[in-house]
């Protein structure tokens, strides 16, 4: 995990726990934006003893007077993720809350921000708006509704915000990267990129770093205690992985190697009006997001 500290007097000290895909994007938000300083702490997510020391050694390295800002990306869960996968996620989010407890306790203005999953929450449905229920269909799905329970159940807490994130995209020192940056970075490697779905299945795909430019803007902006927030991080736009496939070709201007799944297990539709997004929310679109992911592996910087 990472403390970062902002500059500026009255801006929070963020603990941020989970630097893959879209805590990458957070983290690099946050250093544009406010010139934060950072600590590296480890953060075992296996060891339940070892892990209660560690948050110790980080509370203790707190400023005394910040606002605290507790941001959770982490997690290494997916769409194949069992019960007992999600139980363990749930309870590493639910002792984050309850460290979030003890600091406003000790007199801290905490805030909350919880990365959760759109594609969880809302498979199989449509035309997704504001108002749409989730309706999980796997233990992943369940799991996410947890941890935001968990949240919304926190006492003393300034703000409390939780993310709902689309199928992300982007560029990461993960393995976990999203189907249109594995298919552009197999197209320069010359690799195969295995295909979990069919080619007309419809998703939408979002970059990550768009959610980390919005999400840092969220956590540095003051805010008092309130319901919790929840927002949907979406393009508003559904494509196929057939017009996913087909835009790439063309930018990259060469065959892609694939191989579908012959037992798919991934293929329900999603997708969200534009309506059910916020106000302030900007999305890249998937075209200029593949033109930039393209020029990232096409100079080497890969």
């Amino acid at each position: 995990m990472k403390l970062l500290r902002h500059e500026a007097e009255d801006g929070p000290s963020v603990l941020l726990f989970g630097l893959g895909l879209i805590g990458g994007a957070v983290d690099r938000a946050l250093r544009l934006r406010c010139g934060a300083g950072a600590m590296h702490f480890p953060y075992d997510w296996r060891d339940g003893p070892l892990r209660a020391a560690q948050r110790q050694a980080i509370l203790a390295a707190l400023p005394p007077a910040d606002r605290v800002a507790v941001v959770w990306t982490g997690g290494q869960s997916g769409f194949a993720s069992t019960d007992a996968d999600m139980a363990r996620e749930t309870a590493l989010v639910a002792e984050l809350v309850a460290m979030a407890e003890g600091l406003a306790q000790a007199g801290r203005q905490v805030d909350f921000h919880l990365m959760s999953s759109a594609g969880g929450l809302f498979e199989s449905q449509t035309q997704c708006t504001a108002a749409s229920r989730p309706h999980p269909l796997r233990p992943y799905g369940e799991g996410k509704c947890r941890q935001e329970e968990t949240l919304a159940r926190a006492i003393g807490l300034g703000r409390r915000c939780v993310y709902r994130p689309s199928s992300v995209y982007g560029v990461t020192r993960s393995r976990r990267v999203g189907l249109v940056t594995a298919l552009i970075s197999n197209a320069v490697r010359g690799g195969t990129t295995r295909i979990f779905g069919n080619p007309h299945t419809l998703r939408d795909y979002v970059l990550a770093d768009d959610i980390g430019r919005y999400m840092a803007g969220r956590i540095l902006e003051p805010g008092g205690a309130g319901p919790v927030e929840t927002m949907l991080l979406a393009s508003g736009r559904a494509a196929s992985v057939f017009e996913v496939i087909e835009r790439i070709r063309e930018r990259m201007d060469r065959p892609l190697l694939l191989q579908f799944d012959p037992h798919p297990s991934n293929v329900r539709d999603m997708s969200f009006l534009p309506s059910a997004l916020p106000a302030d929310w900007q999305a890249t679109s998937l075209v200029s997001g593949i033109a930039g992911i393209a020029i990232f592996f096409r100079s080497g910087s890969a």
